[in-house]
């Protein structure tokens, strides 16, 4: 995969080049190849790539092993609690009062008794239910949102991977130019160099400054 790319890379830009210099300046393929020599020492795309990856922790989704997990979680049994508090409080007044009659046929009247009943009472209910739902262990209507969120990441995949090549392929072409092909100006080396920055830069964000450190790991082998 990474010599096909390679390959792809020196096609186009052999006709870039070729196409972009004068008639007395036109590149072969051998000089081309023999200047892509020059970056030997930097990261491959494929290397680039497996960087951007793990920087954002995009790899490969398995929907298998999701799926599966997913399954496996209706074992679990789901668990439902309730606690509740009973107040009960009963209040009573009673009054008694007697009336009797002495040897004369007189009623007389007891003083009046009050009675005070005060019943109060607290009780506490507990419940707790378990359920298990078996018949996802066969399917399971996540799997559904599995199969969206794997489509999901596969085309983040794609996006990411694609964006790391053109910015990787970009970034050669301008060393190249640079490499081959005198400026015409002052003003145009410092946009050339300022534009290969610029990408380096772009590469260190997708893969969290992997880019620039092999870079200089890179230039200290080399010293």
């Amino acid at each position: 995969m990474t010599h096909l790319l390679r390959t792809l890379a020196l096609a186009i830009l052999t006709l870039t080049l070729t196409l972009a210099a004068p008639a007395a300046l036109a590149l072969t393929g051998a000089q081309i190849e023999e200047a892509s020599s020059a970056f030997a020492h930097e990261p491959t795309v494929a290397d680039t790539h497996q960087a951007a990856l793990r920087h954002l922790e995009m790899g490969a989704p398995d929907l298998d092993h999701w799926t599966r997990r997913a399954r496996l979680s209706a074992l679990l049994p789901q668990v439902q609690g309730q606690v509740a508090w009973l107040d009960q409080h009963d209040l009573q007044n009673r009054f008694r009062e007697n009336i009797e009659a002495d040897e004369n046929g007189d009623y007389q009247r007891d003083y009046a008794q009050h009675y005070l009943y005060d019943d109060t009472r607290s009780r506490t209910l507990y419940s707790l239910r378990l359920s298990l739902d078996l018949s996802q262990l066969v399917y399971t209507p996540q799997e559904m949102v599995i199969q969206r969120e794997v489509r999901a990441r596969w085309k983040h995949r794609d996006d990411l991977l694609r964006i790391v090549t053109d910015t990787y392929f970009t970034r050669r072409r301008h060393q190249l130019y640079d490499m081959l092909l005198m400026p015409d100006s002052e003003e145009e080396a410092l946009a050339r160099h300022l534009e290969v920055q610029a990408l380096t830069a772009r590469l260190d964000a997708l893969t969290g400054g992997w880019f620039s450190e092999q870079l200089r790991s890179a230039q200290g082998g080399d010293r």
